[in-house]
């Protein structure tokens, strides 16, 4: 056991299954739509309960029955959730990327993307009504409302553990930055090995 969260699991696969699972969201541009992620259900010899992976990545995921396996799991009532897999077969070694850090990505990526746009959609204001006056006020009031409600997003998920976005809170395995953390301690990755990890 590395914390109190995170243990470790060994044995080889009995059989390994992948399906789809789709959730129902609402996309800004197009309204409610489906989004999709895949769920990889390994069996080990070793233990009675699935270990279940949620990533959108499975071309990078290379495991097949009889393979010999150390995972790094989260324990819940019926299944375990893996957050590292170490492949002894080949050498592979596998990391998954939990909510809370695919979460602090998004908002990155969203707050930055909006911020970007507003400036372009200023800039084509700017130069349509060749007055810089107007235009600057209406870019900081859409800035700071970026600005903003990106903020809102990391305050719901250091103080709640809860991610605004749907699709992560459902498709993406439980945990965040420290659980990540403990799971390469429990799959004891050397500074060689680290470079060779892939992300799933």
């Amino acid at each position: 056991m590395t914390s109190s969260a995170v243990q470790m699991v060994s044995g080889k696969v009995v059989s390994v299954n992948q399906e789809t699972v789709s959730i129902e969201v609402w996309s800004p541009n197009i309204g409610p739509t489906t989004d999709e992620d895949e769920q990889v259900t390994l069996r080990l010899d070793s233990v009675d309960r699935p270990l279940i992976l949620k990533t959108g990545n499975t071309e990078d995921l290379f495991i097949g029955a009889g393979d010999q396996l150390d995972v790094a799991c989260i324990e819940a009532p019926e299944r375990f959730a893996i957050l590292g897999i170490r492949n002894r077969t080949d050498g592979s070694i596998y990391l998954v990327r939990t909510a809370h850090v695919v979460s602090a990505r998004r908002e990155v990526y969203t707050t930055v993307g909006c911020l970007i746009a507003c400036g372009i959609i200023s800039g084509m204001m700017c130069f349509v009504e060749r007055s810089t006056r107007h235009v600057l006020d209406s870019f900081l009031f859409f800035a700071a409302g970026c600005a903003g409600l990106g903020a809102l997003s990391v305050v719901i998920r250091l103080l709640f553990r809860q991610s605004i976005w749907p699709d992560i809170r459902k498709l993406v395995q439980p945990g965040g930055k420290r659980e990540m953390q403990a799971a390469r301690e429990a799959l004891e990755l050397g500074p060689e090995e680290g470079r060779a990890v892939r992300f799933l």
